[in-house]
């Protein structure tokens, strides 16, 4: 059979060498990618939850965020979340710790959108009790097996007058059971909703995280 490819002498020496040459760079390779892989930064190879738990049971790593004219505290942990279906308002900001399946939301409601909201009740009530208590209306007619907590005055620590409250429950009869932290805040004319959300387990040690971002909260 007739040879196709015919090599001169010498060729068998150069191309053993593009081979080594080659090896020795895929080596490299694998080498710079392990070094990248076991240099990573302390922060990104712990979990979320690892991190917290060194941090006191803490969100950790705090980092200014800024929503409409209010600035608050959350933790580096949390991502931007541009999917947010949780809100009522068109105008919210959301972030999420993915691996923990955490939620922070804010939203604003301006002063011309409250007397609709007063008017759906059939007693006077207040502006900041109309829009939390339509608030958290909306999240129980959401939810299955709904247990709601009592509706608290926010403590000292929080600049602005509001409300906080806990609503449990589950999206589905299939969906595990979620806390619903929410707070309503009135800062000048307007009003915002503070809600952290998370898994019914996760949820017990972040109440003092959330009441830490609402302390967090200026102008």
């Amino acid at each position: 059979m007739q040879r196709i490819f015919q090599f001169q002498r010498g060729d068998s020496f150069r191309i053993n060498c593009i081979f080594v040459d080659v090896k020795i760079a895929i080596l490299i390779s694998l080498i710079g990618a392990l070094f990248l892989l076991t240099a990573c930064p302390e922060s990104r190879s712990k979990s979320a939850l690892n991190q917290i738990q060194d941090n006191g049971m803490d969100f950790p790593n705090l980092r200014s965020q800024r929503f409409s004219v209010v600035k608050f505290q959350l933790s580096r942990l949390f991502d931007r979340d541009y999917g947010v279906d949780y809100t009522i308002q068109d105008n919210a900001s959301g972030f999420v710790i993915y691996e923990m399946d955490v939620h922070f939301s804010v939203e604003r409601f301006e002063s011309d959108e409250i007397e609709l909201l007063q008017f759906a009740f059939e007693d006077e009530i207040y502006p900041i009790d109309a829009v939390h208590d339509n608030y958290i209306l909306k999240r129980e007619s959401s939810l299955e097996d709904v247990e709601t907590g009592i509706k608290k005055e926010l403590p000292n620590s929080v600049k602005f007058p509001g409300y906080i409250q806990v609503v449990e429950g589950a999206r589905s009869d299939y969906a595990e059971t979620s806390s619903y932290f929410t707070a309503t805040l009135e800062i000048g004319s307007e009003y915002y909703v503070f809600q952290l959300i998370g898994k019914e387990e996760n949820m017990g040690y972040l109440y003092d995280d959330f009441i830490d971002i609402l302390s967090s909260v200026r102008l």
